[in-house]
């Protein structure tokens, strides 16, 4: 049956916090000691399906578990899940025989291939709560390691699992807690988090993936498939975010916010016009921070060290880049703290809870098909721009930069809603965008960085210097941003025309 569940990330401090929160009073705790053994073969066949094998001690009791299918957006994680007792540490895979394990490749023989994957053993402390009746909930709070081939990783989570009703129940629960315990709502199981150390991979930047819609869906279905493959990206380079100082991590989560911010902006008519504008606000907080950090990031890597070098002053160079490394460190940790806020936890909590759960009072576009609808909506962005773009090689610095945006946002929503319309004609577009959107983003590097210079106040010499260089390059190449705006003028369109009745009435 399907298991509903939501987890979060908490330290040890917020553990402690979570003991004597107030939503959890007058329900009395238990305290036991768990263990796990998760079970594959050598090439993760299991993995590779996205099922997880389990025998887990729970006290006296031995139970087998296999759980199946991919989750983990915003916290909520919902997959089908198998349970069976045993009478001590062995397993019995012909108890499976109804389950996804069945149709692996030679069943017969999988017991046979099975090797031990990595171990969790950790403490959990639970509760169970029944919110109104009909509802039944558990917290379970678990602090332990996970373990596998000699290598170990903390783990420090809460789950709060819908046994029985209503799974909005669930999220309510959680908003309580979040109002007296910081919780970061994760996406990494303990089985994800063990396999990690099994196949001895590092942690590695999500970039964004194809969201797959089908042409059938209703517009405010493919609101939600959009939104959901940006959080899960937001999600994915999360924790590289607060572990890892790999700037790639700052830039695809970075990345990630904007497509889901620019997706609240997209299909605002579906979501409807205030929630999505409240999100984008609340979701503009971890955005600004993501986006000095990375400002800094691309100062450091990629535009401070061909001027220091070009300017020649190695002494004042080695004075200049301390003084960036401290800025840089000081910029990633406040993206990390915008990330491990209660507000930004509370609206990725909210946005989980509206992609699980059906929303009727929510504005839909009618019968109209989704691919009306995107056209609609890609027409009106790509006129937009072309507007936008008209007299380019004479617009302030800062005009061009609008460009940019808007230029983004049209690719943010073509790649969104590609999948409605043929691959080859879009792919061609998108290039077209992508070409006049790195050519502005050049430019606004080159502007990006004056201004981080003067914040800086270096010698007055370099100061110089540094203003020379950036300046140029801050004008581009204004001959190849005409061409390039051009090009996308003479695009043949892939979407729909404007039905010839609203043509005549525009």
């Amino acid at each position: 049956m399907p298991e509903i569940e939501l987890k979060f990330e908490l330290d040890a401090p917020a553990r402690r916090r979570l003991v004597h929160a107030r939503a959890l009073a007058g329900n009395r705790s238990k305290r036991r000691p768990m263990a796990s053994l998760y079970l594959d073969t050598p090439q993760c066949e299991l993995a590779r399906r996205e099922m997880a094998l389990r025998l887990r001690r729970d006290g006296r009791r031995w139970v087998q578990t296999l759980k199946a299918g991919a989750s983990g957006t915003g916290g909520l994680h919902a997959r089908d899940e198998w349970e069976f007792d045993r009478p001590g540490p062995n397993l019995d895979l012909s108890l499976f025989a109804a389950t996804p394990l069945a149709k692996v490749d030679a069943p017969a023989t999988l017991h046979e291939r099975l090797v031990p994957a990595f171990e969790v053993n950790f403490m959990r402390t639970t509760w169970q709560l029944s919110p109104a009746p009909g509802s039944r909930l558990e917290v379970a709070l678990d602090a332990g390691a996970v373990e596998s081939r000699g290598r170990r990783e903390e783990i420090s989570e809460v789950e709060i699992e819908c046994l029985e009703g209503d799974p909005g129940a669930a999220f309510d629960l959680a908003a309580l807690l979040l109002e007296e315990v910081a919780l970061r709502p994760s996406a990494i199981t303990k089985a994800a988090r063990g396999y990690r150390l099994f196949r001895r991979t590092a942690l590695r930047p999500q970039k964004a993936g194809r969201v797959h819609l089908d042409a059938n869906m209703t517009p405010l279905a493919a609101a939600r498939a959009v939104v959901a493959a940006s959080l899960e990206q937001l999600q994915a380079n999360e924790e590289g975010v607060l572990r890892s100082p790999a700037p790639e991590f700052v830039h695809q989560a970075r990345i990630a916010l904007r497509r889901m911010r620019s997706s609240l902006q997209l299909f605002r008519e579906v979501i409807g016009e205030e929630r999505a504008a409240v999100w984008r606000t609340q979701l503009g907080g971890a955005a600004a921070a993501l986006g000095a950090a990375r400002d800094w990031d691309v100062f450091a890597t990629e535009s401070l060290p061909p001027v220091a070098a070009a300017h020649g002053d190695r002494a004042a160079a080695r004075l200049l880049e301390a003084t960036v490394a401290r800025r840089r460190r000081s910029a990633r940790e406040a993206a990390r703290e915008a990330l491990r806020a209660p507000q930004h936890a509370r609206v990725v909590l909210e946005i989980a809870r509206w992609l699980s759960t059906p929303d009727p009072a929510a504005i839909d576009a009618g019968p109209a098909a989704l691919e009306e609808f995107a056209s609609r909506i890609i027409r009106k962005r790509h006129k937009r721009l072309l507007a936008g773009a008209k007299g380019l090689e004479k617009m302030s610095p800062a005009e061009r930069h609008q460009v940019r945006i808007d230029a983004k946002r049209l690719r943010y929503g073509v790649e969104g809603l590609a999948s409605v319309f043929k691959a080859r004609r879009v792919k061609r577009y998108v290039r077209g965008l992508t070409a006049l959107q790195d050519a502005l983003g050049r430019a606004n590097d080159a502007a990006t960085a004056q201004r981080l210079v003067a914040e800086l106040d270096p010698s007055a010499p370099f100061a110089a210097f540094a203003q020379g260089w950036f300046a140029a390059r801050e004008q581009g190449d204004v001959g190849l941003l005409q061409e390039l705006v051009a090009r996308l003028a003479q695009s043949k369109p892939f979407w729909r025309k404007k039905p010839a009745k609203q043509a005549a009435q525009a």
